[in-house]
């Protein structure tokens, strides 16, 4: 999640929803194996690490967690496969 809390100092077309989309599938997929309590908590850590870098974006930035999440879930990841 650094890099998309990195992307509050970058300028906009930095990759900020790719990076946000990334994270998100990413965490999905350890929610899914187990290493994550649940999506909430996933959740509300990426949106921390999102709004603090693009705060004007929340809508947006739900829409792309929501669905990275939720694709993520569907391919559990264990830390190796990274």
């Amino acid at each position: 999640m650094g890099d998309v809390a990195d992307c509050a100092s970058l300028s906009e077309g930095s990759g900020w929803n790719a990076k946000v989309n990334r994270a998100a599938y990413t965490l999905g997929g350890l929610v899914a194996a187990g290493f994550i309590a649940s999506q909430a908590e996933a959740e509300t850590a990426l949106l921390q690490a999102a709004l603090h870098a693009r705060p004007e974006r929340e809508r947006q930035a739900r829409s792309i967690i929501q669905s990275g999440l939720v694709a993520g879930q569907r391919q559990p990841l264990t830390p190796k496969d990274r």
